[in-house]
């Protein structure tokens, strides 16, 4: 076979892998809350009310569509919170079949616990029936599905992650910035320091620009990138040495830092509890 026919393959892998590093690199909480009313949809025409739009007699199942989304929403967030809970706990270990054989078993347990809860208290408080046991089991089924798709997503993100940072290229030094249709590569190196207010993270500059960010909080910043020259000084402000200015010491043993350059709308300054303080001097002291 020539070198030529291999062409397709490599544009398709080079496709498939572009899209997966574009989904890896998401927004992990909009993806979900973006596919949930779909997933919903789909779960309330097919298993639930099972008919569709185009059917004699067809009306759509507001009440019942909105109980799926809740039982869905509910699910899928003790799942991520669970998830990440445990990657924190074990983030020395690395991702192998124990971590991940783990992983799984305690989803599968978790959602059943919830599931089962918000089944039996939906079906008997609202509706004041007592849902049989073999429809328990069936949807109890669905959900599990669910969870271990969105389960095997995080640890394929995270591996992928993983591996990614092994490479040895620049890549890990460039962020990814999207605003709308447009997206912006902006080097780490240039980062001055991060701010974060009413769901919005802004990152500033060396030069002092402003840029808002995809993410919806600090904590969705440390899983898409490599944080180890910030320092997190407090909920708002993940900060690099370069961009402190000067250090004030306050009542209480708490400490006010200056930071620059400066941005429109943006506090120059920001607190440092006492309980932070000693290991905010000890980073600054490396």
């Amino acid at each position: 076979m020539k070198g030529n026919d291999f062409q397709p393959q490599l544009s398709f892998l080079r496709k498939l892998f572009t899209m997966l590093s574009k989904l890896y690199q998401t927004n992990t909480r909009l993806l979900r809350y973006m596919i949930l009313p779909i997933l919903a949809l789909v779960l309330t025409h097919l298993v639930a009310y099972k008919k569709l739009p185009f059917e004699a007699g067809y009306q759509f199942p507001l009440l019942t569509f909105s109980f799926i989304l809740l039982i869905c929403a509910i699910c899928c967030e003790a799942n991520f919170i669970c998830y990440n809970t445990i990657r924190n706990r074990f983030k020395a270990e690395p991702l192998n079949r124990h971590t991940i054989f783990r992983q799984l078993i305690i989803s599968g347990v978790l959602t059943a616990l919830v599931f089962g809860l918000l089944i039996y208290n939906i079906n008997y408080f609202v509706f004041g029936v007592v849902t049989p046991v073999t429809r328990f089991l069936s949807s109890l089924f669905i959900a599990e599905l669910i969870i271990l798709l969105e389960t095997l997503y995080f640890i394929t993100r995270d591996l992928y992650l993983s591996q990614s940072a092994d490479i040895p290229s620049r890549a890990n030094d460039i962020w990814h910035i999207t605003n709308g249709r447009k997206t912006h590569l902006i080097e780490s190196s240039d980062i001055a320091y991060l701010y974060s207010q009413s769901g919005i993270v802004y990152i500033i500059t060396n030069e002092g620009r402003k840029w808002i960010t995809q993410f919806n909080s600090l904590n969705e910043v440390k899983e898409a990138y490599n944080l180890d020259d910030f320092f997190q000084v407090n909920r708002q402000y993940l900060v690099k040495l370069q961009a402190i200015d000067t250090v004030l010491k306050e009542v209480n043993q708490k400490l006010q830092i200056r930071l620059s350059p400066t941005a429109p709308e943006i506090p120059a300054a920001a607190m440092i509890s006492r309980y932070r303080s000693g290991e905010f001097k000890k980073w600054m002291a490396q």
